[in-house]
C-alpha cells in the first residue's frame, strides 16, 4: 500500500474488497508484524502489505480497487 493509493487510511469494510472482487484479505504485514485475519474495522496504512486469496482475476480486480484504478 503506497501513500497515494485509494485504500490508504480506509478500513477493509469501507473498501468492500470481498464484495467487489471476491478476494479476501487474509493477513496484513506492517513493519515487522504480521496481522492474521484482519477484521472489517482494520485500517490499511501506507507501507502495509496486504496478503490476499482469490482467483487470478479477482486478485487483479482487488489490486485495481486498492490502487484506485
Amino acid at each position: 500500500v503506497h501513500a497515494d493509493w485509494a485504500c490508504a487510511g480506509h478500513t477493509i469494510a469501507e473498501l468492500l474488497v470481498r464484495t467487489q472482487t471476491g478476494v479476501s484479505i487474509v493477513a496484513v504485514i506492517r513493519d515487522d508484524d504480521t496481522i492474521p485475519s484482519p477484521g472489517a474495522d482494520f485500517k490499511l496504512e501506507a507501507g502495509d502489505v496486504a496478503v490476499v486469496v482469490g482467483t487470478p482475476d479477482g486478485i487483479k480486480k482487488a489490486l485495481n480497487l486498492l490502487h484506485g484504478d
